[in-house]
């Protein structure tokens, strides 16, 4: 097997160094793509989470953050583009440095590494226990202990961060039962807090009263209870000692 020539040498070089730099630009443009889509994912979330005027002040602020952020880039591009006028040999270094990470990516036998997600995968143990689950994860709160803590800190409207309080909830949890009731959410303003996302007063369900039930109404001594249409007839002796219950529909009485 002959040795290859220097012309050849030199073109499967540049070929190794050309595939070597397109793997780099496309592995440092997919991180940051996955860093600015991260980034727009948290800010979306962010600004999604409030509504009225705290929606406009967060958007107040991104407005500002991002203004900011321009002017520090361009003043630290500026910075930099001074620095390499007056200290370009600091380009060959670095040129270096990119050849190198290219020559070692781009060796044809050179395999593509491990998803992050993969690399970082745990290892699948046994299942627990789902006694033991339960008592370690309790379940949350419920939209009765949510209407229950927007009743009691109500003035009379209650904010959701103020009933997550209350129920010492993650922050969301008021929200999501509250919308899956279909009980509106608006901004109300709470004694003492302002005004911020949350509920009002007049959309609260009020408390259920457990005393009411099936009413039985008294038959005094003497007079007849008509009950289930007419078809039972009750009637008392003058002492109350007896009582008759008469089936219409049989046409029969019965004294107890």
């Amino acid at each position: 097997m002959t040795a290859p020539t220097s012309a050849q040498w030199i073109r499967a070089a540049a070929a190794r160094l050309t595939l070597g730099s397109q793997r780099l630009t496309v592995h440092l443009t997919r991180r940051i793509a996955a860093w600015l889509r991260d980034a727009w994912r948290r800010t979306n979330r962010w600004l999604s989470d409030a509504t009225g005027i705290a929606w406009a002040f967060r958007l107040a602020v991104l407005l500002a953050a991002a203004w900011l952020l321009r002017k520090i880039g361009v003043s630290v591009a500026a910075a930099v583009v001074r620095r390499l006028d007056s200290s370009a040999w600091l380009l060959w270094p670095a040129l270096g440095l990119w050849l190198i990470a290219a020559w070692r990516a781009g060796h044809p036998d050179r395999a593509p590494g491990p998803a992050p997600a993969a690399a970082e995968a745990p290892v699948p143990e046994a299942q627990p226990d789902p006694v033991s689950l339960a008592k370690d994860h309790p379940p949350g709160p419920s939209l009765d202990d949510v209407l229950a803590a927007a009743r009691k800190v109500g003035t009379p409207h209650a904010h959701l961060a103020a009933i997550e309080e209350c129920l010492k909830a993650p922050a969301g949890t008021a929200r999501r039962l509250l919308t899956k009731a279909g009980i509106p959410i608006a901004d109300v303003r709470m004694q003492g807090r302002g005004t911020s996302t949350g509920v009002r007063g007049a959309d609260i369900p009020p408390l259920a009263d457990p005393s009411r039930g099936a009413v039985v109404d008294a038959v005094g001594a003497g007079q007849d209870a008509n009950n289930s249409n007419n078809d039972i007839r009750v009637t008392r002796s003058a002492g109350g000692a007896q009582v008759t219950v008469t089936d219409l529909t049989e046409q029969r009485a019965y004294t107890v």
